[in-house]
């Protein structure tokens, strides 16, 4: 697991809430979510300097995206529980890697 970085002051910092509106885990349904309109999203893997996984968007998608990671983070979805992303779904840009986001109870 990684560790909290300070990043120089942060807690000093005034917050802005946010509010993204989730659907409910339903045990019935599974993890349901939406992407809003207009989304546009990528995901690449750089090799240099050192490996790294750049995502990037407009606001719609990674507003979206943050609506996916706070859904599965709900207290009620069960370990191992994910959502795949890939150009197939059509939410990724052309050429972007595919993503899988998983649930990893402590």
């Amino acid at each position: 697991m990684a560790h909290a970085v300070d990043v120089g002051g942060a807690h000093d910092r005034r917050k802005s809430p946010v509010t993204i509106d989730v659907l409910t885990y339903d045990p019935a349904h599974g993890v349901g979510t939406w992407w809003d309109d207009e989304t546009v999203l990528r995901a690449e893997v750089w090799d240099a300097p050192e490996r790294t996984v750049v995502i990037s968007g407009n606001r719609a998608g990674l507003r979206s995206l943050a609506r996916h990671l706070l859904t599965l983070a709900q207290d009620a979805v069960p370990d191992g529980r994910h959502l795949d992303f890939d150009t197939y779904c059509g939410w990724l840009e052309e050429g972007s890697a595919a993503i899988r986001i998983e649930v990893e109870k402590e």
